[in-house]
């Protein structure tokens, strides 16, 4: 893992594009859809695709999106990494300036690297640019880390702003190798889904002061905003649950009050699906 040179406004800055899959086919992700329609000529782009899905994608299709870039990796990985480790493995073992993580369900605007590329021109002191991410037409990323828990933005905020209390989905963050060079950075490996972007912020804030929200919107769908059967949320609250002792370990005060705002919730899920298993 190193940079590859100084950017410069003449100089590509080498991107790499991390895309994770699962139980979806390429031809089924958008936003690899979305990907295609960059103007790739603006960056040095090497696309990984780390395929968690049981079955691996055609071997066609797979070939077929080699063709449309210069360097390209497909990575079947029917044993389903945990998020963390996949995140890692792949930002120590490749050469690049800025990662950019995605997941398989996101739409952004046809200009999005374009607007990317102007900011880290115009801010190569920056290590972390953001998207804003919505949900049914609700700011969902960046937020506000409150106490404990994450908070929406009732404005939404752009440009350069303070790191402090601001949380993050990992989809569409796009890092800098300096966080992982100079800080010694990584993503917990202890956190297989939930709370790994959140553990990221906090952390991120603790050695840069600033970050960049970029003028541009995603479109995501998660389970979080959705409206889930009762075994799917179950699994996901549980999972979620477990992951405050381990990213709050370090702030006794939030931990005790996260502790009983789980109690809360539980009680709320057990009443809204007429569930008593939330309650254990």
């Amino acid at each position: 893992m190193k940079p590859l040179t100084k950017t410069t406004a003449s100089s590509k800055p080498k991107l790499i594009v991390l895309v994770v899959l699962y139980k979806k086919k390429i031809s089924e992700s958008p936003t690899i859809s979305h990907l295609l329609l960059q103007n790739r000529a603006l960056f040095e782009v090497e696309l990984v695709i780390w395929d968690n899905s049981p079955e691996p994608s055609p071997e066609q299709e797979v070939s077929g999106l080699a063709g449309e870039f210069d360097k390209f990796q497909y990575i079947s990985s029917p044993e389903n990494v945990w998020l963390s480790k996949l995140y890692n493995q792949v930002l120590r073992s490749n050469t690049y300036d800025y990662a950019l993580l995605l997941d398989q369900d996101s739409e952004f605007p046809e200009f999005y690297f374009d607007k990317l590329k102007i900011a880290i021109l115009g801010f190569p002191h920056i290590s972390l640019f953001l998207p804003i991410v919505m949900n049914n037409r609700k700011v969902v990323s960046p937020g506000s880390f409150v106490y404990f828990k994450g908070k929406h933005w009732e404005k939404i905020k752009t440009g350069l702003i303070s790191s402090k209390n601001v949380l993050a989905i990992t989809s569409g963050m796009v890092i800098s190798v300096k966080v992982f060079l100079a800080h010694q950075m990584e993503f917990d490996e202890r956190l297989n889904l939930y709370g790994i972007d959140t553990s990221f912020m906090l952390r991120f804030s603790k050695f840069e002061k600033q970050l960049y929200v970029l003028r541009i919107k995603f479109d995501h769908d998660t389970v979080l905003w959705s409206n889930p059967s009762a075994d799917v949320m179950l699994s996901r609250f549980r999972n979620l649950k477990a992951t405050w002792p381990k990213i709050l370990s370090d702030r006794p005060v939030a931990l005790v009050l996260a502790y009983f705002y789980s109690k809360a919730v539980s009680l709320k899920m057990a009443l809204k699906y007429h569930d008593m298993r939330f309650l254990k």
